[in-house]
C-alpha cells in the first residue's frame, strides 16, 4: 500500500512541475543550474524518448493506460520481491503523469535538461526507475525459481 501511496505523490508532484514551471519560464529558453551539467529548459514533446514517434499521443495514452490497469491487476504478484512492488507502482505514475500531459495538452511538458544526454521530466524518470527496478526483481524472481528447481533435482 505505501509503495502506491508514493507512487501517487510522485504523479501529484511531476504534475505540479509541470503546471508551475511555465508560469515562471518561457518555453524553449534555457536557465543554468549546474553549468555544463544541468539547465531548466521547457519543451513541448510530442513524441516519445527523445521525441520519437511524434503525434502518436492517442497511442502513447492507450499504451499507458493498459500498462497501469495491467499493474493494477497483477498488484499481488508485484509483492513477491521489494523491487517488484516498488518498481511497478513507480513506472505506473510515470505512464500516468505522461498521459495526462498528453490528455491535457496534446504533449509532453518536458524541463529537466542534461545537455549531453536529453530533456526529461520527472515522470520519465519514474518510468525508467520503475521499469528498471521491475525488470530486475522479474529477473531475480525467475532465477530464483528456477535455481530451486535445479536444487531439487540434484
Amino acid at each position: 500500500m505505501l509503495t502506491w501511496v508514493v507512487a501517487f505523490v510522485w504523479l501529484v508532484i511531476d504534475q505540479l512541475s509541470k503546471h508551475i514551471l511555465p508560469l515562471f519560464l518561457a518555453w524553449y529558453r534555457s536557465v543554468e543550474v549546474i553549468p555544463g551539467l544541468l539547465r531548466i529548459t521547457l519543451v513541448k514533446n510530442q513524441g516519445a524518448a527523445f521525441g520519437l514517434m511524434a503525434g502518436r499521443s492517442l497511442l502513447f495514452i492507450i499504451v499507458a493506460l493498459a500498462f497501469v490497469v495491467f499493474l493494477v491487476i497483477k498488484r499481488e504478484a508485484l509483492k513477491q520481491n521489494w523491487l517488484m512492488s516498488w518498481g511497478g507502482p513507480i513506472a505506473a505514475a510515470g505512464a500516468l503523469g505522461n498521459a495526462i500531459d498528453r490528455l491535457l495538452f496534446g504533449y509532453v511538458i518536458d524541463f529537466i535538461d542534461v545537455p549531453f544526454f536529453s530533456i526529461f521530466n520527472i515522470a520519465d524518470i519514474g518510468i525508467v526507475v520503475g521499469i528498471a527496478l521491475l525488470s530486475l526483481g522479474i529477473y531475480l524472481t525467475e532465477r530464483k525459481q528456477k535455481d530451486g528447481v535445479n536444487n531439487t533435482q540434484s
